[in-house]
């Protein structure tokens, strides 16, 4: 009973209503695309006939091989055409609007998806990707900041997770297609086109379910479409909401909107750079660039030879196992993210990361691992996993959304994302060479990636403050009042954006506040409410 009371306590059970469920799974599926993209290159690139299709003859091996420029070439050329796409989010969001940028992604990644399937060449599926590519580097700017502009406060965390979570499920399910593909068609191309095909799902279902998703409200004030602003706002509350509480939480969006702009004006690029502004673009960037470089973006495209020279007889099922135990962590960061916090989750997954690598490099890198040896390696990775995608795979966009200010939101991710992707770009090219020939790290390749975990550390401690359960608007309060990133959390806020937070929260909760106390509105009000409206 007492564990019931707790969980109907919550704010993730009083907030998170059908209606809000809903639109948040419809608005973030798309990053399964984003998964599959990163999941089938891994996957792929061990699969014989995709090898001996457009590797070449090694005589010294004996069998066909991809080169290192060409893997390096394959991420690379990927993560390029992200980085292209994150640097035109910008524009292409602030002008069409979250809802239509949708209609965009879907059409460039569909083309990019039918050159990956039609043309039968190395260099042929890697121009389909890279044109796949730079959709979703536009998708990774707009679904969480549309997401995080349609959140209440206490629930921001859990509901912008939903992106990752759906991310890694996404590249669960390429490596299960290609699991069972290259066993079910071997020495067939289907044991590797399976999951081109698959793959035009996605893009599919979220053109079909983008009319059940309404524009970002905040978007709309900043057109001055007030109206359809209120309109929005009003179907994501429906059920929950009077007409009036709706009108209160909208008219506080709207002064808050215009007090931003009022400060700030800022509109360029250049503006992110300048004062508080600058200071919001380092750590969106921060925690972007080093989630990277802690080790996702190696994982992503190296996980399966990785497996392989810690001495794993099953590297491709090994990295499924990875991204299961990644799936887990994603869902404790469901709870944990607004609970505890995002400052508490990245420092504790950056230390797991840190410590469960340091000692993957020192066991495989100076040994031949085999037997219960490789096993012990293949559970350090396991925890690797999870407490990477418990912080830094979950709060990562989480933070990136959250910290920008409004009239700049959209470059400042961007910017952030861009900057990241370069970062992958790096990682995609160089590895090769370090972790192959003429490096020949290996498995000791995981000091350098551990040592990033390290420094993350003390990023997080010194630069990124603690947003959770606060609106954007006193986000926008603290970082204009320079408050350190140390003391966000408990520091109170006494403008526009104290009272939204409250407005927001009690409005999605279904709440009033009578004499100073919040109380539940009742299923009668709203039909006296929609008896008096008719």
């Amino acid at each position: 009973m007492a564990l019931r009371d707790k969980v109907k306590a919550s704010a993730l059970y009083r907030e998170l209503t059908p209606r809000l469920f809903a639109l948040f799974m419809f608005i973030s599926i798309g990053a399964i695309n984003f998964g599959i993209d990163n999941g089938w290159w891994a996957a792929v690139i061990t699969i014989d006939d995709f090898i001996e299709t457009f590797g070449r003859w090694d005589p010294v091996k004996q069998k066909y091989t991809l080169p290192s420029s060409w893997l390096s070439a394959g991420s690379g050329t990927a993560n390029a055409g992200m980085a292209l796409g994150a640097f035109a989010a910008g524009p292409i969001i602030k002008k069409l609007g979250r809802r239509l940028s949708v209609v965009v992604i879907v059409a460039i990644a569909l083309l990019g998806m039918i050159l990956q399937i039609s043309i039968h060449s190395y260099w042929g599926i890697m121009a389909g990707r890279t044109i796949n590519s730079f959709s979703m580097g536009i998708e990774i700017n707009n679904v969480p900041m549309y997401m995080s502009e349609l959140s209440p406060p206490a629930i921001r965390g859990s509901l912008v997770n939903l992106f990752s979570w759906w991310e890694m499920i996404g590249v669960l399910i390429a490596k299960g297609i290609c699991h069972n593909t290259m066993r079910t068609y071997a020495n067939s191309a289907w044991s590797w086109r399976t999951v081109l095909v698959f793959q035009m799902i996605v893009p599919v279902i979220m053109l079909c379910a983008l009319w059940l998703v309404p524009e970002s409200p905040r978007w709309l004030i900043q057109r001055n479409r007030h109206e359809e602003a209120e309109k929005a706002l009003a179907y994501i509350r429906k059920g929950v909401a009077t007409d009036e509480e709706v009108h209160e939480e909208l008219v506080l969006t709207q002064q808050a909107v215009a007090e931003q702009e009022e400060l700030h004006k800022a509109t360029s690029y250049l503006d992110c750079f300048k004062g508080s502004n600058g200071r919001r673009l380092m750590i969106a960037t921060g925690v972007q660039v080093l989630q990277q470089l802690s080790g996702n973006a190696f994982m992503t495209s190296y996980s399966v030879i990785f497996f392989a020279q810690v001495g794993l007889t099953d590297p491709l099922g090994s990295a499924m196992a990875r991204n299961a135990m990644a799936i887990g962590g994603s869902m404790f960061a469901f709870y944990l993210a607004d609970k505890v916090g995002r400052r508490p989750l990245l420092i504790v997954s950056a230390v797991g990361m840190w410590i469960a690598l340091w000692v993957v490099a020192g066991v495989a890198g100076y040994t031949t691992p085999s037997g219960g040896m490789a096993q012990f390696l293949l559970a350090l990775m396991l925890i690797w996993s999870f407490f990477g995608n418990l912080g830094w795979g979950s709060c990562v966009w989480i933070v990136t959304a959250e910290v920008p200010t409004n009239s700049l939101r959209e470059k400042t991710i961007s910017l952030a994302s861009t900057f990241s992707f370069i970062a992958v770009l790096l990682v995609s090219y160089i590895n090769p060479y370090v972790q192959g020939s003429p490096g020949n790290l290996d498995a000791k390749v995981g000091f350098i990636y551990g040592s990033f975990s390290l420094l993350a550390i003390f990023f997080v401690y010194f630069c990124v403050p603690e947003c959770a359960n606060r609106s954007l608007e006193e986000l926008d309060e603290m970082f204009q009042n320079n408050v350190p990133a140390w003391k966000f959390k408990g520091y109170v806020c006494h403008g526009i954006g104290a009272r939204l937070t409250e407005v927001q929260d009690h409005n999605a909760a279904g709440l009033k506040t009578i004499e100073g106390k919040a109380v539940t509105i009742t299923e009668t009000e709203l039909e006296n409410q929609s008896e008096k409206k008719a």
